[in-house]
């Protein structure tokens, strides 16, 4: 039977694999769609939920304006503040001359968003989305956030190598009696 030690040992390499498997995964979901030109965008305001929640990555595909339908969900320049991306369900669109005029709202919100876009111009329309990875994103733009997420890391793989440096190794058993090397023979 194994020592209890070499048991935790296992459970431990076994966690640890699950953890590189995990995050392999979530870097294949989000990076993924970035190099099929789609773009992965943070959601921080509540809006959409239960749809989507707070910290929630949202994975958009860029799309023409007419293509967007009633009931998607859509990605698009607040009409009150360019600088700033909303991403709310379609509840109308009509189009008028060279523009289409949409009507959004987000699940969670009692108000509409009235907005225009040029008939050849694009908008994100959602693929799907990544739970509370948008966290770790938002934590990692912080200096507190940074060394978590990379100092510990770093600290925890360099204090494992000093140990394996400077633990003494157990000496393999030495050979039976007569095993001499570049003996005579």
């Amino acid at each position: 039977m194994p020592a209890p030690r070499s048991i935790w040992r296992r459970l431990a390499g076994l966690a640890g694999w699950a953890v590189v498997a995990a995050g392999v995964a979530l870097a294949l979901a989000i990076a993924g769609p970035i190099a099929l030109g789609d773009h992965p965008l943070t959601d921080l305001s509540g809006s959409m939920e239960p749809a989507i929640s707070p910290g929630d990555v949202v994975i958009d595909e860029e799309i023409a304006p007419g293509e967007a339908r009633v009931g998607d969900v859509v990605t698009f320049r607040d009409p009150e503040d360019q600088a700033k991306q909303l991403t709310h369900r379609v509840v109308s669109v009509r189009r008028e001359g060279a523009h289409l005029w949409f009507v959004t709202k987000g699940d969670a919100n009692n108000t509409r968003e009235h907005w225009r876009v040029a008939a050849d111009g694009q908008i994100g329309r959602v693929l799907y989305t990544v739970p509370w990875v948008g966290h770790v994103a938002v934590l990692a733009r912080t200096p507190l956030g940074w060394a978590l997420l990379v100092g510990v890391p770093l600290l925890l793989v360099a204090g494992e190598e000093l140990v394996r440096i400077w633990r003494p190794r157990p000496r393999p058993p030495s050979g039976k009696e007569g095993d001499a090397v570049g003996g005579a023979g």
